[in-house]
């Protein structure tokens, strides 16, 4: 994790912890401290992201919503798109709904 120190606006990493230890020692050599109102906590933007993995959680999240929702299933069944001569089922229809959604949020994630 990254924050800004205010006061100065230089940068530096720091754990989960109550105070931030800076790399710098005041003139005694203790290690100089600061409270987390004295620094900015940024968020780091990670280009490590397992889209497959998060378009499973996505898509796992958005089919049990939707599953808790009649009209919901009802609207997947009536979207849903078939091969020739394949059964119409309840589960492929919600599972189709459910890829599409998480598809959707990935790409706005994404900035598609």
């Amino acid at each position: 994790m990254k924050a800004r120190i205010k006061e100065t606006g230089e940068i530096i990493n720091i754990s989960d912890y109550a105070r931030v230890t800076l790399d710098k020692c005041d003139s005694y050599g203790s290690p100089i401290e600061l409270s987390f109102d004295e620094v900015e906590i940024l968020q780091e933007r990670s280009d490590n992201i397992d889209w497959e993995q998060r378009r499973y959680e996505l898509a796992k999240a958005a089919m049990q919503g939707i599953l808790s929702d009649e009209e919901e299933v009802g609207y997947a069944c009536s979207e849903a798109t078939y091969k020739e001569n394949e059964i119409h089922t309840v589960p492929k229809a919600v599972a189709q709904f459910a890829i599409a959604c998480a598809d959707v949020l990935i790409n706005e994630l994404k900035g598609k």
